[in-house]
């Protein structure tokens, strides 16, 4: 082997230490050498069998590796490589920075929670899509989000993929519906969405297992698993919140599990049967009642059901209930 080959050989190394595959190696070299070049020509001279040409020449642009030419023929170039690399290599530069602040969170978060048992609270110093797609998907009842269109469009997968399967989300959108590109698709989803013009507090709340507040004027964000902050943000994000906002899409019927009594205690209608997990205030003892809504009371910031069951009617109040007769953890339609 002469010495050229060598140097090759070599360079084909460091270019697949940047995450090129062969086939990528071979074209963007045939490229650097005689390109521009067509797809037949590129088959021909670097011998990459023509029914995968259009494959890897598709995934060198992705990498920003080649331009691409449209004319009959299409022509395809490779890019300066001491531009082209530079780029590729930053660019994997800040995925890996994303990739070590979002283990260093998870790792805070869930491996240093386990020695610290009583801290609750924490501040992240990463983005707050990376701190909360991952509990999005613990989800199992109901699921709150105020954001602008940016936060939501990141999470759209993992907000449609919970309301698929049968969690009750709401999404309230700052300033613009018309910037939110995943409107459609959470709404066919069935997601309940809200525009407010006025921004506020970035609030995330997935059920009574985690919540997450921030601001697009502030670095880091505050996540908590404490029930007391998370009940004080419940209440917040419906008092303060949904009250001021205006509703885009909601699903066609209530259904399904809530763990927050403002959530149900304006849609469900007198005669929908409801099934309530939470303590009898009497006892202190978990407890499972099932009944129809008789009344609604919503006097003086305080919420309560009445439900007729067997045993009599039964007064269920929310989280933090004291004078009723059923502290209500989750709500179920029935």
């Amino acid at each position: 082997m002469n010495q050229r080959n060598e140097l090759i050989d070599i360079l084909r190394e460091k270019l697949a230490s940047l995450g090129l595959t062969s086939y990528e190696i071979t074209v963007y070299l045939t490229l650097l050498r005689e390109g521009p070049l067509s797809a037949g020509e590129i088959a021909k001279r670097s011998g990459i069998p023509h029914s995968r040409v259009y494959d890897i020449i598709h995934r060198l642009d992705e990498k920003d590796l080649v331009e691409i030419f449209y004319g009959k023929p299409k022509k395809v170039k490779a890019v300066d490589p001491n531009i082209a690399l530079y780029a590729l290599v930053e660019r994997k530069k800040r995925k890996l920075d994303r990739l070590c602040n979002h283990a260093l969170s998870l790792i805070n978060t869930v491996i240093l929670a386990g020695k610290q048992a009583e801290k609750t609270t924490w501040v992240i110093e990463t983005s707050l899509a990376e701190v909360v797609s991952h509990l999005i998907l613990k989800a199992r009842h109901q699921l709150l989000l105020a954001s602008d269109h940016v936060l939501i469009d990141e999470l759209s997968d993992e907000l449609c993929y919970v309301s698929k399967n049968g969690v009750n989300v709401t999404v309230i959108c700052y300033d613009n519906i018309e910037k939110l590109s995943s409107k459609d698709k959470l709404v066919q989803a069935g997601v309940e969405l809200y525009v407010r013009k006025a921004y506020s507090l970035t609030i995330v709340l997935i059920d009574f297992l985690a919540g997450a507040i921030s601001s697009p004027g502030i670095s880091y964000s505050i996540m908590t698993t404490e029930p007391v902050l998370i009940r004080a943000l419940m209440d917040l994000f419906y008092s303060s919140i949904v009250n001021t906002s205006s509703i885009v899409a909601k699903p066609p019927e209530v259904r399904g599990r809530f763990v927050s009594i403002w959530a149900i205690i304006n849609k469900i209608e007198k005669g929908r049967k409801l099934r309530v997990n939470g303590i009898d205030l009497k006892t202190g003892k978990e407890v499972i009642v099932e009944g129809v809504v008789e009344d609604k009371i919503i006097e003086d910031g305080v919420v309560c059901l009445l439900l007729r069951t067997e045993k009599g009617i039964v007064k269920v109040g929310g989280l933090g209930a004291m004078l009723e007769d059923i502290e209500g953890l989750i709500f179920e339609v029935i």
